[in-house]
């Protein structure tokens, strides 16, 4: 077995290609939630509208990922990143013509097909590149390249709105990508064909190699343990991380009420801190292994480590109206705890996509990561709907973040009990592929269901409201119309609730672009409030 130093490093060349191709995946997906408060009000968004046009993106995404990492895996890594690389640059573009929420749910989906591509083709190309021993430091440094988009898309996206409209934003910032993909047609040639490996980097390569390459079936890869333990593992958690990813800017715009400015300045910090999450994560799994730790050992140390640092999440939602702890104001502690978060995801990630490689066949390495990925994205668009309905419902995002912190505990839970040891797994064993797929159409049915129940509203007019609301509360009688005020684009109205013990309930009704109305339960102190005040409603309903 080899295991000298090569003589060139062009290894690390093509980790650096795969980096910014990460960057610019990330940048294209996070720029529209950072757009979000410049057109909200002019298309009239709702959290559940803004839920329903994530999940657009969200389910393609995961859906796609079953089929392309096939697709990679036959066509190559070359192609099969390329092609799915223009598709989503393209979509991006149109993003900047778009003038409805239809008109988003159509160019998201493409989209979400398009940056399919994206991680099964990176983990494939690590995989290909690098012996076990430096695998997880790889795959740290090119999921640094998702902090780093997530950091520019704030700053560039933000400052292009600001001078030239949302619609450019959209349309400069994906035209950016097709300069990536010149360099990787002009560089990239398997490590065998490539002039600039050398005979000894490519024996270090493939020093540590162990398995007979095979390409495997559905029914093999789906027979595999620990393909369920990763994709539970990874839904869960995935599902705490793009609700912070897809939401951060509106609520720290609506809840911590700062400016669009703050915002561009204060994403960056959280994802900057998540870059050096994502590569010591995978330095110190690749440390531990040099300094004799078993596999297993050093991969879950790290993740366990990861999931305990995301538990002050549940405590953000409480931060929100609350004064200063320490002389400090509260939007920087939620900041704090946001961004160690995000260092905890990253070095999480970074060796849970080095588990899959750990553990599934070379040859099938984007057909195993878009499965897994593919599954996860069934839990990312549940916690989305969650998210748009208890937004909806409470005005509050205080029991989405306490759910969000326990998340990575429990998907480390799921992984130790599938796979107690981590090592390659045999793919003698077959599954019956109509149970999976039957399995899927389920959660594709709750996923539909739970879209209906979210997009239910509570009452379907306002004298439906009046009428219900008086034998919910049971109120003694027909409530007292108060002024009439604005929540964002939404019309509202002060009401006077008398209930039998003689108190007086008093609620901010807003209605949607259906006319639905919805209580707001923080009253005057709701994100965009522009309306009396609560001693003029109160003087005004006496």
């Amino acid at each position: 077995m080899i295991s000298a130093k090569p003589q060139t490093g062009f290894r690390w060349t093509i980790c650096a290609l795969i980096f910014f191709a990460t960057t610019v995946n990330y940048l294209d997906r996070q720029l529209f939630s950072n757009l979000v408060p410049f057109f909200e009000d002019d298309l009239k968004l709702g959290p559940t509208d803004l839920a329903l046009i994530n999940v657009s993106f969200i389910l393609p995404y995961g859906m796609a990922m079953l089929f392309v990492g096939r697709f990679i895996d036959r066509v190559g890594i070359k192609l099969g990143l390329a092609a799915t690389y223009m598709v989503w640059t393209i979509a991006l573009i149109c993003h900047g013509f778009v003038r409805s929420i239809a008109g988003f749910i159509g160019i998201r989906f493409i989209l979400g097909v398009g940056e399919s591509g994206m991680y099964p083709g990176a983990v494939k190309t690590n995989t290909d590149w690098f012996p076990v021993k430096e695998r997880s430091l790889a795959n740290g440094i090119f999921n640094a390249g998702a902090n780093m988009g997530a950091i520019l898309a704030p700053i560039l996206g933000v400052k292009i709105a600001k001078a030239y409209g949302w619609q450019a934003a959209f349309e400069v910032l994906g035209g950016v990508g097709i300069v990536w993909l010149l360099f990787w047609i002009a560089l990239y040639r398997p490590p065998k064909n490539n002039p600039k490996v050398s005979e000894s980097e490519y024996a270090y390569i493939h020093s540590d190699d162990t398995e007979v390459p095979e390409r495997i079936t559905y029914s093999q890869l789906f027979g595999m343990l620990p393909v369920y333990g990763l994709a539970i593992a990874k839904a869960v958690t995935d599902g705490s991380s793009w609700f912070i990813l897809l939401w951060l800017p509106k609520i720290l715009v609506d809840q911590f009420h700062v400016s669009i400015d703050f915002v561009a300045l204060a994403i960056p910090v959280v994802y900057i801190i998540g870059d050096i999450g994502s590569v010591g994560g995978g330095w110190l799994s690749s440390r531990l292994l040099h300094r004799g730790w078993t596999v297993n050992r050093a991969r879950k140390t790290v993740m366990l480590g990861a999931a305990a640092c995301v538990v002050p999440v549940s405590f953000v939602g409480f931060l929100v109206d609350r004064p200063a702890i320490a002389g400090i104001s509260c939007v920087y502690w939620a900041i704090a705890i946001l961004a160690l978060a995000a260092a905890a995801h990253q070095a999480w990630s970074s060796n849970l996509f080095t588990v899959i490689s750990d553990t599934a066949p070379k040859s099938s390495m984007a057909m195993a990561v878009g499965a897994i990925n593919g599954f996860a994205m069934f839990g990312v668009a549940a916690m989305q709907f969650f998210v748009g309905r208890m937004v909806q419902l409470t005005s509050s995002y205080t029991i989405p973040f306490m759910v969000a912190g326990v998340l990575y505990l429990v998907g480390f839970v799921f992984i130790q009990l599938f796979i107690p040891n981590i090592e390659p797994y045999p793919t003698t064993r077959r599954a019956r592929m109509p149970y999976v797929i039957a399995g899927a159409l389920i959660i594709i049915a709750a996923l539909g269901y739970m879209q209906y129940a979210v997009s239910r509203p509570p009452y379907a007019s306002t004298d439906d409201y009046l009428t219900v609301r008086q034998t919910e509360l049971k109120a003694t009688s027909a409530p007292e119309a108060g002024p009439t005020a604005q929540v964002g684009w939404m019309q509202s109205r002060w009401y006077l609730w008398h209930t039998p013990n003689g108190k007086t309930k008093l609620e901010l009704v807003k209605l949607d672009t259906h006319g639905h109305p919805f209580v707001e339960e923080k009253g005057v102190k709701a994100p965009k409030y522009q309306g009396p005040t609560l001693a003029q409603v109160e003087s005004d309903l006496k």
